[in-house]
């Protein structure tokens, strides 16, 4: 809404009388009122006016009444109008106000010609989320979360289009290149109809905040070169003067992070001689990246193809696991990872999301190892986009992502997550010397997604440092919807006390298997027997507990709601804890079935007593447990089988944009 104050008269005549006559242009925009101060035209504030129009223009009083009398009343009556246009122009100043101010004897004292031009000119995006861009959505400017919510969704554009090697070929198929392009980017439209040109001196202008120019691109319309209006740091662009509609394409290039909040707002300026006239704005808010958890079908399993052969056999048997779950398996060459195995650590795959766009986006670790240049090597493209954050600081251990996970969907105190919970390990400076914690930038990335709500438990007791090697989530049938699996050296040693109360204490552990070149066989009498052993687990287990306590509030559990998996550890020289025997809480999930390391617990007829366990607690699920063995390639390593692997899985069915966040 603008006032109108008179600046510059084109006509000021005088007549003996002292009659003045001024004539003023001016461009007003459909639907837009425009507000018109008397006291400022009128020679007196004890003159009457009256008004006179011509062409299709409305006139109101301030309060709002539409004056259809023209009578002349007394300016103190009125001393402002509104002016208001319901149709454009289709030529130059085709309609006008006159205004006459008279004195108390009816003597005309001035009249001021107001000549007007009706331009119909807006902003519009997709505000309804529903794929369609409406026409000047009344909510097109804010922006509410809900299923019955509006504003309008922008993608990061962060994957990678076609590369060619041959220079024609390139040229040739530009076009195409372009058309991937579009699943990425977001649209606004320009609304322009009537005149083909705009008055003189008049222009069109597109504008953002100076820090928003550094995270967006728009881009000029899609059947011309689409050349970039802003970005880059460029804040403001002129629009080409036409009679049309306008399609303008725009980018995401910032995830929401510590300092921007994810809302993007542009405005649309008509601009004439450097003043604005009338501006309309859009909102769109940056859609978020999601991490899936283990409840989410899989679709791909991605593993390292070590050198010399080293995890083949692993290969194949897990290549029968996945190919049980309907899933496919993607040994990655040595080229892509040099003989890293620890394909968890470095990514995690999770997606993002806008309406009738859908993308998977990898969160890349600053661990940067041997798999450092796999995801921009391998895997980005038109079906995967990339993200990563760097920091000036070393990365430790914690910075790898088996020290991240998402919980699935939970309820607490009344409070719906329904993306799940992302969880990461840290420390507790009272209990660790030296502690390690995750990179300040990787945890503000993860805050600011908002939607999964992260929390922060305590990992920097175990020497890798990550929290798969003591927890996981399963699907389940129950009215949570999954179980909580929780390495557990109490059950361990419940399991190891009932085999020597059978007269079992002489069986092994780790049969078979060597350790730092020696054999790594333990009887159970021997493990029960190792008082230093003892007591490092049962401080390993409180660290356990403690965890137990804070993610039972954190995510709404009850003890109903775990499972324990028997594990043992052992201290690493430096006061904290590496795995005794294969961990099988560090599984993976493939719908109902589990791809679990193979402990090499004692046995008893041929049968696992560890497994056997495992079994008699998980199949009740209707969960079917393959025991992998990971001895050679993963656990002397540090790792198990979820460290060596990387699983994307399907999305969650429900728009992030649809739901209530009452958490955030």
């Amino acid at each position: 809404m603008r006032r109108f104050f008179p600046t510059k008269t084109l006509n000021n005549c005088h007549s003996s009388s002292q009659e003045t006559h001024q004539e003023y242009e001016d461009i007003i925009v459909v639907d837009q009122p425009m507000q018109i101060s008397l006291n400022n035209l009128a020679p007196s504030d004890q003159a009457i006016v009256s008004f006179k129009t011509r062409g299709e223009i409305e006139v109101y009083s301030s309060t709002n009444q539409l004056i259809t009398s023209l009578n002349p009343v007394p300016v103190r009556e009125i001393p402002e109008i509104t002016l208001l246009a319901r149709t454009f122009s289709d030529r130059i100043l085709d309609r006008c106000l006159q205004i006459t101010f008279q004195d108390d004897a009816c003597c005309q004292l001035s009249q001021v010609l107001i000549k007007l031009t009706c331009v119909r000119i807006c902003l519009d995006v997709d505000a309804d989320r529903d794929g369609v861009i409406e026409e000047d959505h009344p909510h097109k400017g804010d922006w509410q979360w809900g299923i019955n919510g509006h504003g309008a969704v922008l993608l990061v554009n962060n994957d990678r289009g076609l590369n060619y090697s041959d220079e024609q070929q390139k040229q040739e198929d530009q076009s195409i290149q372009r058309l991937l392009a579009l699943k990425d980017l977001s649209f606004m439209s320009v609304r322009r109809v009537g005149l083909k040109k705009l008055p003189a001196e008049c222009q069109l202008c597109l504008s953002v905040d100076q820090d928003i120019a550094k995270r967006i691109r728009i881009y000029d319309q899609l059947e011309q070169r689409g050349d970039q209006l802003i970005g880059s740091g460029k804040a403001t662009a002129q629009l080409k003067d036409t009679d049309r509609d306008i399609i303008l394409a725009i980018e995401g290039l910032s995830y929401p992070d510590f300092d921007f909040d994810g809302m993007v707002e542009i405005t649309l300026s008509l601009v004439k001689q450097g003043e604005i006239l009338y501006s309309d704005r859009v909102i769109f808010r940056v859609a978020p990246w999601i991490m899936t958890p283990n409840t989410l079908a899989p679709i791909t399993v991605f593993v390292s193809r070590l050198s010399n052969g080293k995890n083949e056999q692993f290969i194949d048997e897990l290549r029968k696991v996945v190919g049980k779950a309907n899933a496919q398996i993607d040994p990655v060459p040595f080229e892509f990872h040099q003989d890293d195995p620890w394909m968890r650590d470095e990514i995690e795959i999770g997606y993002t999301q806008a309406p009738g766009h859908f993308i998977h986006v990898i969160l890349d670790s600053p661990r940067d190892r041997g798999l450092d240049h796999f995801a921009q090597r391998q895997l980005i493209g038109t079906d995967f986009g990339y993200v990563v954050r760097k920091s000036r600081y070393c990365a430790t251990k914690l910075d790898s992502f088996g020290n991240l996970e998402v919980s699935p969907p939970v309820t607490v105190n009344g409070i719906n997550y329904p993306f799940g919970r992302l969880i990461f390990g840290g420390t507790r400076p009272e209990i660790i010397h030296q502690p390690r914690r995750m990179l300040k930038v990787v945890r503000d990335f993860l805050y600011a997604q908002k939607i999964q709500a992260p929390l922060e438990i305590f990992s920097d007791w175990l020497s890798v440092g990550h929290i798969d090697e003591f927890m996981t989530f399963v699907p389940a049938s129950t009215s949570k919807g999954f179980k909580l699996l929780l390495a557990s050296t109490d059950k361990s040693y419940e399991l190891l006390k009932q085999l020597r109360d059978q007269g079992q204490a002489q069986i092994l552990l780790r049969q078979g298997k060597q350790l730092n070149d020696q054999p790594a066989d333990i009887s159970v009498a021997d493990v029960l027997n190792n008082q230093e052993l003892t007591s490092q687990n049962q401080r390993f287990q409180e660290y356990i507990n403690w965890n137990r306590e804070v993610l039972k509030q954190e995510l709404g559990l009850d003890e109903e709601d775990i499972i324990d998996i028997p594990a043992l550890f052992q201290d690493d020289g430096d006061g904290r804890a590496e795995t005794f025997f294969p961990n099988m809480v560090n599984l993976i999930v493939l719908n109902q079935h589990l791809a679990i390391p193979k402990p090499f617990g004692p046995k008893i007829k041929d049968q696992c007593q560890f497994e056997a366990y495992v079994k008699r607690v998980l199949e009740p699920l209707g969960k079917e447990c393959h025991f992998i063995d990971d001895w050679e390639p993963y656990f002397r390593g540090g790792g198990e089988i979820h460290c060596g692997t990387n699983t994307r899985r399907q999305p969650f069915t429900q728009k992030w944009w649809e739901i209530e966040p009452n958490f955030l």
